[in-house]
């Protein structure tokens, strides 16, 4: 096993958080800085345990208003004190990953999330085959409702003559394009057409057939076992081990400001609507912050003994044993969209942003390549939305946007016209103005 160490230096604020949101009742801002509290600490130096539930029963509880009463001052009883450029008031503040001892760190599964997105994105870009797969399954994620209908109508659910017919009279295609939907119908829903006359198999295609893109949460799942492997046990990934990262002083973290931004005609604003402002606090590791972490690629499984199980083909083994290239196209092709998305919509200091990464990308050393890893990076980095688009065309697409209600107006359920997906972007701030795009990461092999 080919094992590299890595210096992961953030290029923009990173944010991974562990789904803990902190409330006025959990810390105190005092003098640029937030503090959770410590109620151990706090009670140990002589405050009142009922006294204080009492006061924390009010919707006006304030820890400095209550610990000054108490002639103590936020920091005496702070578990950790953080900077932060304003009072988050009744916004909440996510909390980030961190050891036991308040040690930030970044988990090894979020580096691997992302190198997954860009390895299966450079699959699905370099082979028709697994394109098609893509356009067949998501019109049949689309049309499964049709499909379901007619053949429930006509009993079909064992009948494999049937079932193609009705697939070329719903889709409205050719017998020879409904066999190659038909194989793919059954690949995704996991059934053997040679069994399908047993009573059991047939009764396991009509329920799976029946909750067919149901659910979008699992929507992208088939693609993954098509193209990265059926199970866990022949997943490519296999191959890629990453270590968390080791963790850094608590002075690497700091509370940020990141508020939603949408567009309003065709220019980027701050999402305000009658339920309040979208807008969070996070504890974000900053700018220019630098980890260390051990990134591991089995070898083995590339070889020939491991092939007669795995059968992992060429370009799979090209785009593990090319990692950093494989990462670095994912992401020239996201800041490339990024960087002219912003200069259309009039957000000029995320163009620049994005212009400082495409540099970055470009001047990267041999075996450097970026990421972007954690929260808020947008649904446009964490899907293969270029590719959803190439699948099913401008009009597929919007199909599927309706279905799943992907950017739909909540008053009417219906998506805007000519607008584009997706319109909204998290932007953290900085000195009260928006600044960085969320997430951006550089890993770098270290030498020696």
């Amino acid at each position: 096993m080919a094992t590299t160490t890595y210096t992961l230096t953030c290029l923009t604020p990173v944010y991974i958080g562990t789904g803990v949101q902190y409330s006025k009742f959990d810390g105190a801002y005092q003098d640029r800085h937030w503090q959770v509290m410590d109620l151990d600490k706090v009670l140990a130096r002589g405050a009142d345990a009922n006294a204080l539930a009492r006061a924390m029963n009010s919707r006006t509880f304030s820890w400095s208003d209550w610990l000054g009463q108490q002639q103590m001052t936020p920091r005496d009883g702070a578990l950790y004190t953080l900077p932060c450029p304003q009072d988050p008031a009744d916004t909440p503040v996510r909390e980030a990953m961190k050891t036991v001892y308040q040690q930030p760190y970044l988990p090894g599964t979020s580096v691997k999330g992302a190198i997954r997105t860009a390895v299966l994105s450079s699959l699905l870009n370099e082979q028709r085959a697994q394109q098609t797969f893509v356009e067949e399954y998501l019109t049949l994620c689309l049309r499964a409702r049709d499909v379901y209908a007619r053949i429930e109508a006509d009993r079909a659910f064992d009948k494999v003559n049937v079932q193609r017919d009705i697939l070329a009279q719903t889709l409205g295609m050719s017998a020879e394009q409904a066999r190659s939907y038909q194989q793919t119908l059954y690949r995704i829903l996991n059934i053997r057409q040679e069994r399908l006359r047993e009573t059991r198999t047939w009764r396991d295609f009509q329920r799976r057939l029946q909750n067919l893109g149901r659910n979008r949460e699992w929507l992208g799942q088939p693609v993954e076992r098509a193209v990265l492997g059926p199970d866990p046990n022949h997943d490519l990934m296999r191959a890629v081990h990453v270590s968390d990262t080791a963790p850094i002083a608590l002075e690497q973290l700091a509370v940020g400001l990141v508020w939603t931004y949408t567009l309003r005609g065709n220019r980027l604003v701050e999402k305000r609507e009658q339920d309040g402002d979208y807008k969070a606090f996070v504890e974000w590791l900053t700018p220019e912050t630098t980890l260390r972490l051990a990134l591991r690629l089995d070898d083995f499984l590339f070889t020939e003994a491991a092939n007669r199980d795995l059968r992992f083909h060429s370009a799979q083994t090209r785009a593990v044993q090319q990692l950093a290239h494989t990462c670095n196209a994912y992401a020239r092709t996201i800041i490339t969209a990024e960087q002219e998305f912003h200069a259309t919509h009039g957000l000029d200091i995320l163009r620049d942003v994005y212009a400082e990464l495409a540099a970055t990308l470009s001047a990267l050393p041999d075996g450097a390549f970026l990421l972007n890893v954690g929260w808020g990076g947008g649904w446009e980095v964490k899907t293969i939305e270029d590719l959803l688009h190439k699948a099913l065309g401008a009009d597929g697409f919007r199909q599927l946007r309706q279905r799943y209600r992907l950017g739909v107006a909540p008053r009417t359920g219906q998506l805007p016209q000519n607008a584009p997906f997706p319109k909204t972007r998290r932007i953290a701030y900085e000195g009260g103005a928006p600044r960085w795009a969320l997430g951006w990461v550089k890993m770098a092999p270290q030498e020696g």
